[in-house]
């Protein structure tokens, strides 16, 4: 691709009142560097080149309104939790690559402990897929899947990635 187009960020809209658990959270959870906390804007990035990705979350009234919109309706809160169930890479997750299988193994871990540690988080870790699993994707692709609640029903799940090379 000649055009020099790329993805650059994604961002969120939390309840104004799990932002600092959010910042919390990313803290605890993720290697990206925090180079923005204000009240109305959390930015994470994956380097010092801004077009290697960033992540931003935003408060807003609307994410609210609609976390509690989705819980009332039995039929939407059935067909989330159909949805939360299918395979972790068949649903809406934003993938991230660490530099390293070590990397990627003591972040898991991280992961794990904080399902425990940290339960406000909301932290799930979905699945798990290393080489020579009959589930991997590839012999030597590392992925694993894990949910942050605080994010609300949708779009919560990030795939984390290691490359090691067989």
């Amino acid at each position: 691709m000649t055009s020099g187009h790329a993805w650059n960020h994604h961002n969120f809209s939390v309840p104004p009142e799990r932002l600092q658990l959010v910042e919390a959270c990313f803290d605890a959870l993720f290697p990206w560097e925090k180079f923005v906390a204000k009240p109305e804007l959390l930015g994470y990035r994956m380097g010092e080149d801004f077009n290697r990705g960033a992540l931003y979350v935003r408060p807003t009234m609307a994410a609210r309104a609609v976390g509690e919109a989705l819980t009332r309706h039995p039929d939407v809160a059935a067909a989330l939790a159909d949805l939360d169930a299918i395979d972790a890479d068949w649903n809406d997750h934003t993938g991230f690559l660490v530099s390293s299988v070590t990397e990627w193994e003591e972040r898991l871990a991280i992961a794990r402990r904080l399902v425990h540690e940290r339960p406000e988080f909301g932290i799930r870790v979905v699945d798990v897929r290393r080489p020579g699993d009959a589930r991997a994707q590839t012999a030597y692709l590392y992925q694993a899947f894990i949910r942050v609640g605080l994010l609300g029903p949708l779009r919560n799940t990030f795939e984390m990635q290691a490359i090691g090379r067989p």
